[in-house]
Parts: C-alpha cells; sequence; structure tokens
C-alpha cells in the first residue's frame, strides 16, 4: 500500500474528472457517473471563468427566451440530474427519477468543455473523441449560440 502524498490543483482536478466522465460515457456508456464527474468538473471550471460560465449563460439565454426565472431553470432543468445524483434532501427527494441519461451527461460534459476553453482555451485528451462520437451519434443537438 502506497502512502505517497500528491499535490493536485483545482483545475487539473477539473480536467482529470472531465476526462474520466468522457471515457465513461463513450467507452462504457455509463451515463451516472459521467454525469457526476462532469457536473463537478463543471462546477470548479464555472467558479473559474466566473460570469463567463456555460451554466450562467444558458441560464440567461434559455430565462430570455422561455419567461422562466433562473432560479427555477437551475433547480428544475439545468442542474436537476447532477444535484439529484450528489444529494439526498433530507430523504425528502423522490427514491427514482426519469432522465435521459445519455442527453444529461452531453450536458455537463459539453458544460464542463465550454468551460475550460473559456479558461484557457485548452481541451482535454478525450474531449476531441468526444465531439467526432456527437457529431456522428446526436445530429439531433444543434450548436446553441450563446453570443
Amino acid at each position: 500500500m502506497s502512502n505517497e502524498i500528491f499535490r493536485v490543483g483545482k483545475i487539473d482536478a477539473a480536467v482529470d474528472q472531465l476526462d474520466w466522465a468522457i471515457t465513461l460515457f463513450l467507452d462504457e456508456k455509463a451515463y451516472v457517473p459521467a454525469i457526476t464527474l462532469a457536473g463537478a468538473a463543471d462546477g470548479i471550471l464555472g467558479e473559474m471563468v466566473s460570469s463567463e460560465s456555460a451554466f450562467r449563460k444558458l441560464k440567461e439565454v434559455l430565462a430570455a427566451e422561455y419567461g422562466i426565472p433562473g432560479s427555477v431553470l437551475s433547480q428544475q432543468y439545468l442542474n436537476k440530474a447532477k444535484n439529484w445524483l450528489k444529494h439526498w434532501q433530507e430523504m425528502k427527494d423522490e427514491e427514482y427519477i426519469e432522465l435521459e441519461l445519455e442527453t444529461e451527461a452531453i450536458q455537463y460534459i459539453v458544460r464542463a468543455v465550454t468551460n475550460l476553453i473559456t479558461h484557457d482555451r485548452s481541451l482535454t485528451s478525450e474531449t476531441p473523441r468526444f465531439f467526432t462520437w456527437l457529431g456522428e451519434n446526436r445530429k439531433d443537438l444543434q450548436p446553441l449560440d450563446l453570443t
């Protein structure tokens, strides 16, 4: 057993989480851990880019387009899967939930990748493979202009 201590930075951790999210998504169709890992990366990277985060931009655009308050968008739509998977709000949440797991995982991965690009214009090692898969398998998902 190794007791070696590693020094890990927040960005490095987020990039590692995002790469594993993509790997699990593509190679194992393990959507639940892909959501939680990409959601964690999205949270860290989103804080780094603050007002430029993909989550904030999505919330602004969707709130304006559909007239839904940002807090409702956040909890009922944009973060619903991640929050349900991470928490059991004093055991008041339902024990089961119906989600489009593949689509949810894609959302969190894309948000985290967008935040990383915004942060330092880099990509993780698995990002190109993910976008190739996306273009070949989910033509129904069109780019959203967040400008």
